[in-house]
């Protein structure tokens, strides 16, 4: 472990060909850094890092980067490039550049999935994971973008509610029932319940936070394998799940199950949260985290 070669601060770090930006704090601490893995797909690590970054950054070690083409990375001049392969490799370069045997990946919603992916591809680099609101369902299930339409129409109001079911009459293909019921919860009054359970917790607009790369979203988003969790079951390897009750855009039960599945998983349950559990349990969060790694 050369964790001694970590130093705080923002830099620019080249993986596959993009500079990607990078921010080490809490290098002092010592340890394996905790690797931020943003979701969306094509979101970027802002929000995390604004919510509880500095207070994690007091326990251990961390590492935020915007993935390849998002938020204050740079974006490829191949659009073809947006695979989860890609991103594995990209991050396994990050670690290298970093100077670091081993890391602790810390996957948020759609980050979970490479987080997983990096777990089965690189275990031997991998010392924990954190697995925030992971999509990661078993083959039976029906999918994350399957449900999403059925997760949106409780919240959306009576009027958006009749619009979208009489959209999706006759629709079966699921990415474009996705769409649409993403589109509805865009557009709806109601919007930030389906992230926030207690609307208190609601974070004012920011003008500086990065705008999605949706170019990335549509390249990744419903090309998931069906089998990840099968081969994450057969890594040894300590894993915490962060799941919140109130969660409509990943759900409960993924969570659960995978937790169930994976031999040294630890469930962590937020009862008061919805999908940005960082926002709106940020001490338990942390404290969760620090007591899984130890500290």
């Amino acid at each position: 472990m050369l964790a001694g070669m970590l130093s705080d601060g923002v830099r620019a770090v080249g993986a596959g060909g993009v500079r990607h930006w990078v921010r080490v704090v809490g290098a002092a601490n010592g340890g394996v850094p905790l690797v931020l893995l943003h979701g969306g797909p094509g979101e970027s690590s802002y929000s995390v890092e604004r919510s509880v970054g500095d207070e994690l950054a007091k326990v251990a070690p961390v590492v935020f980067y915007d993935q390849r083409g998002c938020g204050r990375s740079e974006r490829p001049s191949d659009a073809s490039t947006y695979t989860m392969e890609q991103l594995v490799a990209d991050l396994d370069e990050l670690r290298t550049a970093l100077g670091v045997e081993r890391i602790v990946p810390w996957g948020v919603s759609y980050g979970c999935l490479l987080a997983a992916e990096y777990a089965v591809a690189h275990s031997n680099h991998v010392d924990r994971l954190i697995l925030h609101a992971p999509p990661i369902a078993d083959p039976l299930h029906p999918g994350l973008w399957a449900m999403r339409p059925a997760a949106v129409d409780p919240i959306l109001t009576d009027a958006e509610r009749t619009a979208l079911r009489t959209q999706l009459d006759g629709v079966t293909e699921p990415l474009d029932r996705t769409l649409a019921a993403l589109g509805a919860i865009a557009q709806s009054t109601n919007a930030a319940a389906f992230f926030y359970h207690d609307p208190s917790n609601i974070p004012a607009d920011d003008e500086n936070a990065p705008a999605p790369n949706m170019e990335v979203a549509m390249a990744l988003v419903g090309n998931e394998r069906a089998d990840l969790v099968d081969d994450l079951a057969a890594v040894e390897v300590p894993t915490l799940i962060l799941a919140a009750l109130w969660d409509r855009q990943v759900g409960f039960d993924i969570p659960r199950d995978l937790a169930a599945r994976l031999p040294q998983a630890t469930l962590e349950i937020f009862h008061h949260a919805a999908h940005s559990i960082n926002e709106e349990e940020p001490a338990h969060y942390v404290d969760a985290i620090r007591k899984f790694l130890g500290r």
